[in-house]
């Protein structure tokens, strides 16, 4: 009996020894069998080729964006040329664009490369927004003010004479336009009239052509020729970033070069606690991992672009380049000059910032009121997909201000203050449509949150075969234990089996049998 009970506990043994095993082992080898999975199906479905999972996606991104316009409207413009008053400021707005993305002119290289153009189609959604396009708002007169900031170091006469021709035209020192108009471009009388004389001397510009607007004639237009990486050759640590933009692999812009980086889509998978690259011509800026995050019911990585991006190089050395122009000009941290890089009409005196001036010093809030800085509102975000790197929300935001001051000669701008104001800013706002999300949904992320749920599991049964052995052991003790107590058998006495009277004869007893006060434990 005895050997039959060790027997049986040794097969509960190697049993739950096996079990044991076998599910530590799945369990600790189940993280390299799911990434070479995954591995496998992003070599099939990533790749930029035709067929491909990503193939659509690509050319068409599944990411529709609302390109939002907020103006700032001057309600004391009497005021501020009388010098009695700063610059007051009103947003409005959203007045919002869908901005329709495809990609044209593919062609792919023996280098793993493809290379294409991408325009951008801006359709007005009136119900969308907060009334028409045509709503009107106050501001400076551009055009004005960036003659009389090109004519400053010229001879007192020509900028007296420039004055009273602009004030002629009716020309003055502010301006009331509509909200497409100052974006897309209006007929302004004094650049027509150069237009006109370039047209009698056979000359001709692409900027002074009689109109101004911040993104005059960029409708159904491209901003330059992409060449990426399309990760053919299944290297997925440059997919999708630029090999060349304009045929060029490095930008002279300002006064340093830059590389352009990436296009859309980061390489995946994206590192934690790592910072990525966003080439915004002409400049590439930060994007530094903030938090995880869910989007939609789909884990995400959420990153920000830094205010460092935007300070002075007193305060951050590597924004040097961008002082114009030189390192003695930068602009207090908050603020980049893109005085020669305004494509509309170069030579206006034009700065861009985050929007309200959010993370900036507070130098350009004391010149203007209205400014309401909010992180959550005016910090530019995105939020990727960790596994693959698709961009599930993004919010890409920038503000357009000019730099005004007192001109000496010119009556319109003789009391302008010193002071950075606000024209308009940007929200371009990118949100997965609800296809893609279904898509992301029933495709990647159930199988992820499955993935975790089998995970736990796997270790929770682990954990169950060591409690059961535990528990097994405690019962078999138990049972040794009671098997050898005297206090339970009247059997038992010194640890030894009595064995059973059946008759006495004078002084000799007889015993006829062993009895065991105990049946077998297992």
């Amino acid at each position: 009996m005895k050997l039959l009970r060790t027997k049986k506990r040794k097969a509960v043994v190697i049993l739950l020894a096996f079990a044991f095993v076998f599910t530590l082992t799945f369990r600790l080898a189940f993280d390299a069998i799911f990434n070479a999975i995954i591995d496998m199906e992003l070599r099939e479905r990533l790749p930029i080729r035709n067929g491909s999972t990503a193939w659509k996606y690509w050319i068409v991104p599944p990411v529709p964006v609302a390109f939002r316009i907020f103006v700032f409207d001057i309600v004391n413009p009497d005021e501020v040329l009388a010098g009695t008053a700063v610059p007051t400021v009103v947003e409005k707005g959203p007045y919002i664009y869908r901005m329709h993305l495809r990609k044209t002119d593919i062609q792919f290289h023996d280098n793993h490369t493809v290379s294409y153009r991408q325009p951008e189609k801006f359709i007005y959604d009136e119900e969308a927004s907060v009334g028409s396009e045509n709503d009107t708002f106050t501001t400076v007169n551009i055009p004005f003010l960036t003659t009389a900031n090109t004519l400053k170091y010229e001879s007192p006469f020509i900028q007296t004479f420039t004055d009273a021709f602009f004030r002629s035209m009716n020309e003055t020192t502010f301006m009331n336009r509509s909200v497409y108009d100052i974006w897309w471009g209006y007929k302004d009388p004094v650049l027509e009239i150069g237009a006109e004389i370039l047209r009698k001397l056979n000359l001709s510009s692409s900027v002074v052509n009689g109109k101004f607007g911040f993104y005059m004639d960029r409708n159904n237009t491209d901003d330059g020729h992409y060449n990426v990486y399309s990760g053919n050759n299944y290297d997925f640590s440059n997919y999708n970033m630029i090999d060349r933009w304009n045929g060029l692999r490095f930008v002279l812009c300002w006064k340093r070069v830059f590389q352009p980086q990436l296009a859309l889509l980061p390489p995946p998978p994206l590192p934690l606690f790592d910072s990525l690259s966003l080439t915004t011509a002409p400049r590439t800026l930060r994007l530094v991992y903030n938090r995880s995050t869910t989007v939609h019911g789909i884990d995400g990585l959420h990153f920000q672009i830094p205010f460092e991006e935007f300070a002075s190089a007193q305060d951050y050395p590597d924004n040097a380049g961008f002082c114009t122009p030189d390192t003695d000009n930068c602009l207090p941290s908050g603020a980049i000059n893109i005085i020669n890089r305004l494509h509309s009409l170069p030579g206006s005196p034009v700065c861009v910032s985050l929007p309200h001036f959010v993370g900036g010093d507070p130098y350009y809030q004391r010149q203007v009121k209205g400014m309401t800085p909010s992180q959550e509102k005016h910090q530019p975000f995105y939020n990727y997909h960790p596994l693959t790197g698709v961009a599930l929300t993004g919010s890409r935001r920038y503000q357009l201000n000019l730099i005004t001051k007192p001109y000496k000669y010119f009556e319109a701008f003789k009391n302008m203050p010193e002071a950075f104001i606000p024209v308009l800013w940007i929200d371009g706002v990118a949100d997965m449509d609800k296809e893609t999300i279904d898509l992301f949904k029933h495709q990647l992320q159930d199988m992820l949150d499955a993935v975790v749920y089998v995970k736990h599991g796997l270790t929770a049964l682990t954990c169950l075969y060591v409690l059961i052995a535990v528990l097994v052991v405690f019962y078999w003790r138990r049972k040794d234990q009671k098997a050898l107590d005297p206090e339970r058998s009247p059997l038992m006495a010194n640890g030894r089996v009595h064995r059973t009277p059946t008759q006495t004869n004078g002084s000799v007893t007889k015993y006829d049998h062993l009895q065991d006060p105990y049946p077998d434990p297992i």
